[in-house]
């Protein structure tokens, strides 16, 4: 892989950006736990952050929608917890070789790269089934626990756990926003525009979209690491969950706006607390709200709020119109 694709010309025209980026998403993980003192909340908003910024390099700069994108999050979550609980290692070590499984696993995916539109979202969710029938066999219950779940006993430290995932949260926004600023991200986005014109100027379109979904993947392990970490112990449905880890983060990132690097982060701040507070008072009817809203956003706003947000902006601190 050539890293020279991911630098910048000019860095410091990244900065702007970068503190609007980190700033509001930094004092909403230091102050959100003293106004609302629900850490886990924050928490779990963090890793579904990192999920979104992660799908979002996927669907929204190459615009393939991997419909069994969370099987990668729960390699992650279970590549955490055997290293754990069967070899022993430290919960660091273990995070980073689960999101390692993850990337890993997502090369074997890579013919499914071939496929574009709908046979792809199928194929991947094909593919997220299959590992889950994998992870909760019986046959396998002393390695994964199986259908019964799996745990390990491992010292945890709620306080580092909520910081290290809510930094992390934020890497991973800024990544989003190096790769919209280097040249991988703007061939990821011509590929998105028209593969096969990019391919007749001589870019290898499938070479950048495995380079996409390595970075996606590592990401998305990364995320189901630290919620293993969390949970302490989980079944086989809880991480292969495709309702919250697949669709509900395909819902945050087109809410707030595909391709973009705000968009993600807001739609996934913004609807990740209404999705809790609709779990308590409307549970029963809960999919059926967010799959109208999916409809919404797909009918009427395809590009989600971001390009709204940019333009409520520009109407505040330019009322008279940019020079």
């Amino acid at each position: 892989m050539n890293f020279r694709h991911f630098f910048l010309k000019d860095p410091k025209r990244m900065w702007p950006e970068a503190t609007m980026l980190v700033a509001p998403l930094a004092v909403l993980f230091i102050l959100g736990p003293d106004i609302y003192p629900n850490q886990s909340i924050f928490l779990e908003l963090a890793v579904f952050i990192m999920l979104a910024d992660a799908l979002n390099i996927v669907y929204g700069y190459t615009g393939y929608l991997p419909f069994g994108f969370g099987v990668f999050f729960a390699i992650g979550a279970y590549g955490t917890a055997i290293l754990i609980s069967h070899a022993s290692w430290p919960v660091a070590p273990a995070i980073i070789a689960g999101a390692c499984f993850a990337a890993l696993l997502s090369l074997l995916f890579t013919p499914l790269l071939r496929l574009s539109g709908a046979y792809f979202a199928i194929s991947s969710l094909a593919a997220f089934e299959a590992f889950y029938l994998i992870f909760s066999n019986t046959q396998l219950t002393s390695l994964t626990g199986g259908p019964y779940g799996i745990s390990f006993t491992q010292v945890y430290n709620a306080n580092l756990d909520y910081s290290v995932a809510a930094v992390l949260a934020i890497a991973s926004a800024i990544v989003v926003l190096v790769i919209s600023k280097s040249t991988f991200g703007i061939a990821l986005q011509a590929i998105r525009e028209d593969r096969f014109a990019v391919e007749l100027a001589g870019v290898s379109s499938l070479r950048y979209r495995t380079y996409a979904w390595l970075i996606s993947s590592f990401i998305s392990g990364i995320a189901g690491g630290l919620y293993g970490w969390y949970q302490g112990f989980f079944y086989p449905e809880a991480v292969f969950n495709l309702t919250e880890f697949s669709v509900l983060v395909i819902v945050f990132v087109l809410f707030g706006g595909k391709g973009t690097v705000f968009g993600p982060v807001v739609g996934t701040v913004i609807l990740f607390l209404v999705y809790e507070i609709l779990t308590i008072t409307f549970s029963n009817s809960l999919l059926i709200i967010f799959g109208l809203l999916l409809v919404v956003l797909i009918l009427f706003i395809p590009n989600g709020i971001e390009p709204l947000l940019r333009k409520a902006a520009d109407l505040l601190l330019y009322p008279d119109g940019r020079d």
